[in-house]
C-alpha cells in the first residue's frame, strides 16, 4: 500500500465522517423548522443546483491551482456553512447556507480522487483503481455508522447539535490534511501552467472523444433523477412508519453496513465478469429495491428495500468512479470527474424538484415509484455500455484494464 494510499483513506474518511453526523436526521431537521415536503426537496435541490453551476469550474482550479490547496478550502468553506445551518431558522437562510455548502463540496469532488491517483501513479501504482475506490468506500462506511448513530442519538436532544459536531470534523479534517498530504509532481511545466479556459475545454474535449465517458456521465444524470429524492425523503417515510428520531440511526448503520457489503463483493465479480455486465445487473437490482421500498406498507419491508437499494450503490459507485478515471490523462483528471459529478447534481436537482411535486401532491410512494421506473428505463443504457467497451471504443489512460468488456 502507498503512502498516497494511506493518506487517502484516512483524510477521506474523516471527511464523510464530519457530514455524516446529520446524515440520518437532516430531512427531519428541516421538517422541524417548519418545511413541507417540497421545500425540503427544494433546499436539496439548491445545493445540487449550485454545485452543476461549480463542479467543473472547482475542477479547474483543483487542475491548476493544485488538488491539496482545493480539497483544504473545501473543509474550510463547509465547516463554515455547517455552522450558519446550526444557527438558521428559515426558508431563506437554509437557502444560503446550502449554497454556501454545496460551493465547499465541490472543492473536493475530483479534487481529491485525483489526487489520490496522480499521488499512487507517481509512486508506482500502475493498477486499476477499482479495488481502490472500493476500499474506500468500505472504510468510509465504516466510520459513518458511528457517526451517523451518535448523530441520531445527540438529535434526540437537540436537531442542531449534529451540524456542530459536523462543522469541528471539517475544521478537523483540513488541518490533518494540511500535514500529510502532498501534492505529486505534474508533467506540466510550471513556467507555462494552462489557463483555466484551456483546461476547462480540454476536460470537455476528452469526454466529447469518448463515448463511453459519455455514456458514463447521461447514466450518472439519469441515477441522479431517480435516487437523489429517495436520500431527502426516507427519513419522514421511515418516521412514519416506526416513530422515533433515534430509529433514524439505526437505519443509518444499516445502510452504511448494506453498501459496504455492495463494495465487498466487487472483486469476485468483477474478476469473473465485465463491469458493464455487472452494472446492469446492480441498476436491475436497485430497480426492484426501490420498487419494494414504495409498495411496502410495514416498516421492515420499507426497510429492506432501502437496505437492498443502497446496498446497489456500494457495488456500482466505485466501479463508475474507476471507469471514469481509466478515460482520462493526468492533466485534466479532477476537470473531467468534475463533469461526471455535475452530470449527477443536475439529474439530481431535477428529481427533486420534479418528483418533489410528486410527493408533496401524492405522497412519498408514489414519488418512489417514478423513481423505480426511471432506474429501470436506464438499463439500455448499461447494456450499450457493454457494447461500446467490446467493440474496442478507444479508453484513456488505462485503456487495457481486463476488466472491461
Amino acid at each position: 500500500m502507498t503512502r498516497t494510499e494511506r493518506i487517502y483513506y484516512l483524510v477521506f474518511g474523516l471527511y464523510n465522517v464530519a457530514w455524516s453526523f446529520l446524515g440520518p436526521v437532516y430531512a427531519l431537521f428541516l421538517l422541524s423548522r417548519g418545511l413541507d415536503l417540497f421545500q425540503i426537496n427544494l433546499v436539496l435541490a439548491t445545493f445540487l443546483i449550485t454545485t452543476c453551476l461549480f463542479e467543473v469550474p472547482t475542477g479547474v482550479v483543483a487542475d491548476v491551482f493544485g488538488r491539496k490547496v482545493s480539497f483544504l478550502a473545501s473543509c474550510a468553506v463547509r465547516s463554515v456553512a455547517f455552522g450558519m445551518y446550526a444557527i438558521s431558522d428559515t426558508f431563506p437562510a437554509f437557502l444560503v447556507a446550502e449554497f454556501i455548502d454545496a460551493v465547499g463540496m465541490t472543492l473536493a469532488t475530483g479534487a481529491l480522487d485525483a489526487w489520490a491517483v496522480d499521488g499512487m501513479r507517481a509512486e508506482g501504482e500502475s493498477r486499476s483503481p477499482d479495488r481502490f475506490f472500493a476500499r474506500a468506500q468500505m472504510l468510509a462506511r465504516a466510520l459513518m455508522i458511528s457517526s451517523g448513530l451518535l448523530g441520531a442519538y445527540v438529535a434526540s436532544y437537540d436537531l442542531r447539535l449534529p451540524w456542530i459536531i459536523g462543522s469541528l470534523g471539517f475544521a478537523s479534517t483540513g488541518l490533518i490534511a494540511a500535514m500529510l498530504m502532498r501534492e505529486a509532481k505534474r508533467s506540466t511545466p510550471t513556467a507555462n501552467p494552462p489557463t483555466l479556459r484551456q483546461t476547462l475545454s480540454a476536460g470537455i474535449e476528452i469526454v466529447r472523444g469518448r463515448p463511453i465517458a459519455q455514456l458514463l456521465c447521461v447514466l450518472t444524470l439519469v441515477t441522479g433523477f431517480a435516487v437523489m429524492p429517495v436520500y431527502q425523503l426516507w427519513q419522514p417515510r421511515m418516521r412514519d412508519l416506526a416513530g422515533g428520531v433515534w430509529v433514524m440511526g439505526w437505519i443509518w448503520v444499516f445502510l452504511s453496513l448494506s453498501s459496504i457489503i455492495g463494495s465487498a463483493v466487487i472483486p469476485r465479480l468483477v474478476g469473473r465478469f465485465s463491469r458493464s455486465r455487472v452494472l446492469t445487473a446492480a441498476a436491475l437490482w436497485r430497480a426492484l429495491s426501490v420498487a419494494l421500498a414504495a409498495l411496502a406498507v410495514g416498516f421492515f419491508p420499507a426497510a429492506a428495500g432501502l437496505l437492498l437499494q443502497e446496498m446497489s450503490f456500494g457495488f456500482t459507485e466505485p466501479l463508475l468512479q474507476a471507469w471514469m478515471n481509466d478515460e482520462v490523462e493526468d492533466e485534466q483528471r479532477a476537470t473531467v470527474l468534475s463533469l461526471r459529478s455535475m452530470a449527477f447534481t443536475l439529474g439530481g436537482s431535477a428529481g427533486l424538484m420534479t418528483l418533489g411535486l410528486v410527493a408533496l401532491g401524492y405522497g412519498i410512494p408514489a414519488a418512489w415509484i417514478c423513481s423505480a421506473a426511471v432506474l429501470a428505463l436506464a438499463l439500455p443504457g448499461y447494456l450499450l455500455l457493454n457494447r461500446l467497451a467490446r467493440s474496442g471504443t478507444p479508453s484513456g489512460a488505462a485503456a487495457a484494464v481486463p476488466a472491461v468488456g
